[in-house]
């Protein structure tokens, strides 16, 4: 709990006040065109939400002068939007770019109430990503208006004077041409002297290009767009809102020339840089034994930290630096890597990617404002391509198997290179669960063993919450997962655990005792049961709601497999007929089986499921859907027999009930915070 609030006092408070900063205020600029809008636009007042319309969201952008203006007017149509509709905010950095406000008033009967008043602003600083090691020293100006009320029009704009410097002039921007709430008319222009290239994505609209005082302009327009609907696990990698995208940049290959211009350190590594790469050619004999090393040492030693001032959010700092402060972020890491590696002459570069857009990367405009994270290529003395992610710790593995994220694609910084690489991810990420149930008596108690065996991305993952927590805290995590399939459970022993670091395999084994395993059967009075459900599965499983309306794809954790083996030891014989069943499509493999051992009274059960792409896309939404309703008669398995004990074991294979149902949609929800922790944990290169 203590985490949690200095956490939120870190992103939502002040980390220091510039309350005595002025805020500057000038007309608009000559260059701005004036937008009209219209007071009452064709909108349906239902769509309306958060008792707030915006009527104009204008952006002008002149690149030659490097100034950005923007101006939102928002009408209040509810008292419940005066609380948001209050509040001007506008985000800056200081160390290049200058503020501008033109004008802030409200509309009220006609008659205008200017409200820009100086005095009443506070510049503070905000570190909305520092739960996530980032700082980028940037500034919010925030002004709370007084008298705000029912039915006003809030017209605000201001200009921001600067680019990133570390761009030299050019410019790469997206606009999004439509929300998720109505609005009355969106501008788009921008002024250029040189060109400009631009894609449209999810729109017909083209833009009305002119030529005046040596300027060319691009200017977009809608009014009253159709909203947009939000739908849930759509994939981050595709643009489905109507979207424009410019760029300054003509080629890939000027992109990479940019970024190795940056990334070039002519300065000697140091010699503490030196004395641990000695240590290391000492230590380790083979080429791939030094690059494991190296890596281990870049992840686990220089703890991550982004402090992404001005220049620093591109530019990465000299290893030297980093290696002696012991810490950076993407681009630092990989770039003290690559240093390390190319000293004892590995080949290595520096690799910009985007972990979320993927593959959607390389159908935008060229542009390095695009990528978000920074990794690195190895090409060892047998020409095979190796990619790592220094900003992951605790990986297991050789450097041959050690787990890279499915990124699909990078643009490696390596001279006249213009072509992105494409990537395969070679993990599989496969979890092997083993269940041993021994049930002692009928309406009695059972003992279970479980062995859990994690791969991959998952034993990485479950090495660092065994490292990061204590045992108790564990065991409670495991209980509390278990009890909601048995809630009789109870652990007999700490879960054990074992690293089998180099095949990056990290095996879990739990000894639990169940009391009254069996549970009454609501639909047969007089009988008692046991489920049996491979909940080994069940994080990789997603059924989409509403599917016949949806027009998005549906995002799936990929790559994953999961293997559940159960075997359930009986009290005392009883007859089972073998079964086995497959269902294959383009998206997900599954397979069950079920034995019966006679001599020792076991059943032996099989499910193996294996996701078998990253989305579902519309077309596969209806073979998807059936097809997991096939899956759903063999998913579980159960046995129920007389509460007296005088009728045969019975056995069956369960639909799914409604609780299971609610616990899927569940997962749907967890999907989309797997999401949001891939985005926060993404680094800007």
């Amino acid at each position: 709990m203590k985490k949690l609030v200095n956490c939120l006092f870190v992103i939502f408070f002040v980390s220091y006040t510039y309350s005595q900063n002025k805020i500057n205020i000038s007309k608009k600029p000559s260059w701005v065109n004036f937008q009209d809008y219209n007071k009452n636009p064709k909108i349906d007042e239902d769509e309306v939400i958060q008792g707030a319309l915006n009527l104009l969201a204008d952006y002008q952008i002149n690149i030659f002068k490097q100034e950005s203006y923007f101006r939102l007017v928002t009408k209040i149509t509810d008292n419940a939007g005066i609380q948001s509709a209050s509040n001007i905010s506008a985000n800056y950095d200081p160390l290049y770019q200058k503020l501008i406000f033109h004008s802030i008033k409200i509309i009220r009967d006609n008659k205008e109430i200017n409200k820009l008043f100086p005095d009443h602003f506070q510049v503070i600083r905000r570190e909305t990503n520092a739960e996530n090691y980032l700082y980028d020293g940037s500034l919010s100006a925030i002004l709370n208006m007084a008298d705000v009320r029912n039915g006003d029009i809030i017209d605000c704009s201001y200009t921001i004077k600067g680019f990133n410097p570390i761009h030299k002039g050019k410019y790469s921007e997206s606009f999004i041409l439509n929300d998720y709430v109505p609005i009355g008319k969106i501008n788009v222009s921008i002024n250029t002297k040189n060109n400009l290239n631009y894609k449209t994505y999810n729109t017909t609209l083209q833009p009305k290009i002119t030529a005046q005082n040596g300027y060319t302009n691009f200017n977009w327009m809608v009014e009253a767009p159709e909203s947009s609907i939000y739908e849930n696990n759509t994939p981050p990698s595709k643009i489905v809102m109507p979207t424009v995208i410019v760029s300054n940049y003509s080629t890939w290959k000027e992109v990479v020339k940019w970024a190795n211009d940056i990334f070039t350190q002519p300065e000697t590594l140091s010699t503490n840089i030196r004395k641990k790469l000695q240590e290391i050619n000492t230590n380790y004999k083979t080429q791939g034994e030094k690059i494991k090393a190296i890596l281990n040492f870049v992840q686990n030693d220089i703890r991550y930290l982004g402090l992404e001032y001005g220049i620093g959010s591109y530019k990465p700092n000299s290893p030297n630096k980093v290696f002696e402060q012991r810490y950076g972020d993407c681009k630092d890491k990989s770039l003290l890597m690559v240093k390390m590696l190319k000293s004892i002459n590995i080949e290595a570069y520096p690799m910009l990617v985007n972990t979320l857009m993927k593959s959607t990367i390389t159908n935008l405009p060229p542009s390095p404002s695009f990528f978000n994270h920074c990794v690195v290529k190895v090409i060892d003395n047998k020409k095979r391509e190796l990619y790592y992610d220094p900003t992951l710790v605790k990986q297991g593995g050789t450097y041959k198997n050690t787990h890279f994220p499915n990124y699909e694609y990078g643009l490696v910084v390596k001279k006249n290179n213009a072509v992105f690489d494409t990537i395969t991810s070679s993990s599989n990420n496969k979890i092997i669960t083993k269940s041993e149930y021994i049930i002692k008596e009928i309406n009695g108690s059972a003992t279970l063993k479980l062995t859990t065996t994690y791969t991959n991305v998952e034993a990485d993952q479950m090495r660092s919450f065994f490292e990061n927590n204590g045992k108790k805290n564990i065991q409670k995590e495991y209980e509390n997962y278990y009890a909601s399939f048995h809630p009789k459970i109870k652990m007999v022993d700490p879960p054990t655990a074992h690293d089998y670091i180099l095949r990056n395999e990290f095996e879990v084994t739990q000894s639990y005792s169940i009391d009254s395993i069996w549970k009454p059967m609501e639909l047969k009075p007089g009988f008692i049961s046991i489920d049996f459900t491979p909940f080994g599965l069940q994080d990789a499983l997603y059924i989409p709601q509403n599917i016949e309306n949806r027009k998005n794809d549906i995002a799936l954790a990929y790559p994953v497999s999961r293997e559940h083996l159960t075997n359930i030891t009986l009290p005392s014989a009883w007859q089972i007929e073998t079964d086995y069943d497959m269902i294959s499509n383009d998206v997900f493999y599954y397979d069950y089986d079920i034995s019966y051992g006679k001599n020792k009274n076991e059943i032996h059960l099989k499910n193996f499921l294996k996701i078998q792409k990253s989305s579902i896309t519309k077309n596969e939404f209806t073979t998807y859907y059936n097809d997991i309703k096939k899956l759903e008669k063999s998913f579980g398995f159960s046995i129920f027999i007389n509460n007296d004990s005088k009728g045969l074991f019975k056995w069956e294979t369960p639909s799914f009930s409604i609780g299971f149902i609610v616990f899927l949609v569940l997962l749907a929800i967890l999907v989309i915070i797997f999401i949001i922790i891939e985005l926060r944990k993404s680094g800007s290169i």
